[in-house]
């Protein structure tokens, strides 16, 4: 079942897409912290005043755990952790899961009002993307009853999990591209028992990097949302003060 409910309504602005290195988890939180605040209006001085105001971030995780709003079981954390993963607690969204090295991650910044868009239907378009994208792999998915993007009934190839703080978006969406599926086995992902997870790479039975999946993800995301996505840096959308504080490189 791939049902998009809604319609998109574009202003007509373009999106921002930042490509970022692999990031600890807390730094990626921090960030999209900044970039919320800088959707509300609330950073001062950006550098670049006529940077898109719709951020999507896309970057990769060293071997981590997160629990969503759903658990909390800090027990686990600690067998998790003694794996040499770090593991978090978040704000959105679902349950346990892992990310990591090979796994491509969206944090799309946007204020869903923009769109016309109800939270259901951003998740739905935010599924679209994805399935959109596997397509181009020849790797046919679809939603199910539960939440992401699967091979059929029982094989998983996205978690999705947003939160939304006065109708601007964070967190968004985790696609295996040619991730270590062996961190998985530690957990049950996202609390589905009896269900398995794939990737890009099992499915198509060669070596899909996130490197490679990234152009085609913009694209079917960019379709998706009705919006141009041009390219943008981190010191065109936040001041170098902020891009300091996070130890990322400034130019």
């Amino acid at each position: 079942m791939n049902k998009v409910c809604g319609s998109v309504v574009s202003n007509g602005r373009p999106m921002g897409y930042l490509k970022l290195p692999v990031l600890k988890y807390k730094v990626a939180s921090q960030l999209q912290a900044h970039l919320v605040a800088r959707r509300h209006g609330i950073t001062q001085g950006t550098w670049k005043t006529d940077a898109p105001s719709d951020i999507l971030c896309l970057l990769q995780h060293p071997p981590t755990f997160t629990a969503g709003r759903r658990i909390r079981d800090h027990q686990d954390s600690e067998r998790l952790k003694a794996l040499g993963a770090d593991y978090f607690e978040t704000m959105r969204g679902g349950e346990l899961t892992f990310h990591g090295p090979g796994q491509m991650m969206a944090y799309p910044i946007l204020d869903i009002r923009d769109y016309q868009l109800s939270v259901k239907c951003y998740v739905s378009r935010l599924e679209k993307s994805v399935i959109e994208t596997c397509k181009k792999y020849g790797v046919e998915t679809n939603t199910t009853e539960h939440t992401g993007v699967w091979v059929g009934q029982e094989k998983k190839i996205a978690a999705l999990g947003v939160h939304l703080q006065r109708y601007v978006s964070s967190h968004g969406l985790a696609l295996n591209c040619d991730v270590d599926l062996k961190w998985f086995e530690q957990i049950v992902a996202c609390g589905l028992v009896d269900k398995k997870v794939t990737s890009l790479s099992l499915e198509t039975g060669r070596h899909v990097t996130v490197e490679e999946v990234i152009p085609d993800f913009v694209q079917s995301f960019g379709q998706t949302f009705q919006k141009e996505m041009v390219a943008v840096e981190i010191q065109d959308i936040l001041p170098p003060t902020v891009v300091e504080e996070l130890g990322l490189c400034y130019k």
